[in-house]
């Protein structure tokens, strides 16, 4: 079953500063609806030895059909697209509108545009989804912003170990007229389970050398592409 295409991700993307001058030229305010697919990069799999590179069997294996049931890349256009408009307000400020409205602030760092929620969230997860947790940071290109981490007593009866504040991000480049939102799909198991995400962000190799023996690991890339409202 498909996992519908909500860009709301409490772990995405740590931004920094750049010049007013580095930011894209175009009219203000403009208004991008999602509406296809783009940049789809082939999937590809690692394990502690290195990248595995015989295509027919990655397609086959296991991990990624399952990683590959949280989307469609062959679809015409993501499932919710339709109901998403994200719009550069200025420079510095954007807005996206999927049902509810969420703001963000603009900065550029290299060629991506990285916007940063204006509305913070806590979070937390359990000792036991450390590792997981340090191997999604480690494959983001752009590091997810997480700060005021703080250890829980065990008799607080939360689930979780540790809580953290962050804000929802996302990472997105401009192509000719139309806005690329920078997707990153991923699943990872063990000798013991399996986990799958789709997160905003762009793939770094080095997050590989978190891998333990009996690790597998499938990424593949992709862009979903906003078109311009006329």
């Amino acid at each position: 079953m498909k996992t519908r295409f909500a860009f709301f991700f409490s772990l995405i993307l740590l931004i920094s500063c750049t010049k007013e001058s580095d930011r894209p030229d175009m009219d203000y305010p403009t208004t991008f609806k999602l509406r296809r697919f783009d940049q789809v990069q082939p999937v590809r799999m690692f394990t502690r030895n290195g990248e595995v590179k015989d295509a027919a069997f990655i397609k086959k294996h296991a991990l990624t059909q399952r990683m590959q049931m949280l989307y469609d890349v062959g679809a015409t256009a993501p499932d919710d697209a339709s109901a998403t408009d994200i719009t550069l307000l200025s420079r510095s400020e954007a807005e996206m509108n999927s049902g509810s409205l969420t703001r963000y602030d603009v900065k550029k760092q290299g060629d991506a545009l990285l916007l940063t929620s204006k509305e913070e969230r806590s979070s937390g997860y359990s000792r036991s989804d450390e590792f997981y947790m340090d191997l999604m940071i480690g494959l983001s290109k752009y590091k997810p912003l997480i700060y005021d981490k703080q250890p829980l007593p065990p008799a607080s009866n939360t689930g979780f170990t540790y809580t953290y504040k962050t804000k929802e991000q996302l990472v997105a480049s401009v192509k000719g007229q139309e806005l690329l939102v920078h997707r990153l799909a991923f699943a990872y198991q063990n000798l013991h389970s399996w986990r799958s995400l789709v997160i905003n962000n762009q793939f770094d190799p080095t997050g590989i050398s978190l891998l333990r023996d009996g690790d597998t690991l499938v990424i593949q890339e992709f862009a979903i592409v906003g078109v311009p409202v006329k």
